[in-house]
């Protein structure tokens, strides 16, 4: 078996991510993949499998290795990798409801890498590549049907199933006359990264903005009280709270009186960031690990409030997920993003990282203020298109005006469930032949 079909997908999957943003790179990805593990043995399948994987993640996850080293990067390569290895399961032959299959398969390995281990990891999906020219769909599909109708083009255009393909326009055509959900008002934010002295409705702080805990500290405290008398504007902060049981990584709304109005405490913690996961073969292989203390995640959404609209805030890898994103944004008319990029550096992680919100501003329908410690601090609408942005390591601010929305868009009320059905339908009907040899 060549290696060249399975290094090329893997590469071409790859461009559809930052800092190249190629989006056509992952239909010529998908397709060669496909094509490189059809009619083909357990063992070529396998190898060709592995090596896109790893083509793909090895350059994609480069930036965990930012002042940490090779070893939590190759790491996380080589588990993303072993979840690609599992396209080499079935014996694929070429047919339409072989396609279907493929993209289903495809579909639902994505999810359980956001799914698994540790609280999952779902970088580097298809679906987060194509918002620049399929924004439309997303709010009809979500991410995870993004990828799957991505995928599917691919593998029928292997298939050269050119009467199937012409149907697949059809959701994008639908999506074209779907109107966006009424927005029912506006709402003036100021996003940070360095000083702000203008009159809003909101001042957002990004993550860690006060990593010294500012309702025990009292000079953390009045630095927080100085900056809400100045502007006379609630404060969105994001802070980390220093509690007997551990750490607490928070976003605190304080009120124009410097009062504790709503505080939301992360639920999905980074496993090895912010908790270390079977900590005694991980304080085994590196002693640094028992420096690291864990984290306490949140049990529960809670929805800030601020001139009467209601808002969620998410914190940095908290967007990732599917289902625990679209049970939080559920009541929110606007999101705020709130991240800390520093531990990256200038690697491609952030501007990765604002794929993945774009794709969700989308999906959702709702207004986005992403806000960095170092960027990048943006305003992202409703259609997931990037309003303005500030460069990376510049402070300042950015003054957005948001729309608020009420109506949920109907990616937000299907789970991963209906994929995993999916795959099962088309697993039942090729079951014959995928399972032959």
């Amino acid at each position: 078996m060549g290696i060249a079909l399975p290094v090329l997908a893997g590469f071409f999957l790859w461009t559809g991510f930052a800092p190249l943003e190629f989006a056509l790179g992952p239909y010529i990805g998908a397709a060669l993949l496909y094509r490189s593990i059809i009619d083909r043995n357990l063992r070529d399948r396998l190898i060709a499998s592995i090596l896109a994987g790893l083509v793909l993640f090895l350059p994609l996850l480069h930036w965990s290795s930012s002042y940490v080293g090779w070893v939590p990067w190759v790491s996380l390569s080589l588990l993303q990798t072993a979840f690609f290895s599992l396209l080499a399961l079935f014996a694929w032959r070429r047919g339409v409801s072989s396609a279907f299959l493929f993209a289903s398969l495809f579909t639902v390995i994505e999810i359980a890498r956001m799914k698994w281990p540790f609280g999952g990891f779902g970088w580097g999906r298809v679906g987060h590549t194509q918002v620049e020219y399929l924004s439309g769909l997303y709010s009809i599909v979500g991410v995870a049907g993004v990828t799957f109708l991505v995928v599917t083009v691919s593998t029928l255009i292997v298939n050269m199933q050119v009467k199937t393909i012409s149907l697949l326009p059809i959701p994008f055509l639908i999506s074209i006359f779907l109107p966006l959900p009424t927005t029912n008002g506006s709402i003036e934010v100021v996003a940070v990264q360095g000083g702000v002295d203008e009159l809003v409705d909101l001042i957002v702080w990004p993550e860690n903005a006060s990593d010294i805990d500012p309702l025990r500290n009292q000079e953390a405290a009045r630095i927080i009280q100085n900056v809400i008398t100045q502007t006379k504007a609630p404060l969105l902060v994001g802070a980390v709270l220093r509690e007997e049981l551990g750490p607490k990584n928070v976003s605190i709304l304080y009120n124009e009186s410097n009062r504790v109005e709503s505080m939301y405490i992360k639920q999905d913690l980074a496993p090895f960031g912010e908790y270390i996961p079977i900590r005694g073969i991980a304080e085994f292989v590196s002693p640094e690990a028992r420096r690291v203390r864990d984290f306490q995640s949140g049990s529960e959404w809670i929805n800030h409030e601020v001139s009467g609209r209601v808002f969620q805030s998410i914190i940095c890898f908290e967007v990732l997920d599917d289902d625990f994103i679209r049970e939080g944004l559920s009541r929110a008319e606007f999101v705020v993003a709130q991240t800390n990029n520093a531990t990256f550096g200038r690697s491609p992680q952030a501007r990765q990282q604002l794929q993945i919100v774009r794709a969700r501003a989308a999906e959702f329908q709702r207004d986005f203020a992403v806000v960095s410690t170092t960027g990048f601090t943006a305003h992202v609408n409703s259609k997931g298109e990037m309003v303005e942005s500030l460069e990376q390591f510049v402070p300042g601010s950015l003054e957005m005006v948001l729309e608020t929305r009420e109506k949920r868009s109907m990616a937000s009320r299907i789970g991963s469930w209906a994929w995993i059905g999916i795959f099962l339908v088309t697993l039942a009907v090729n079951r014959r032949s995928v399972f032959s040899r």
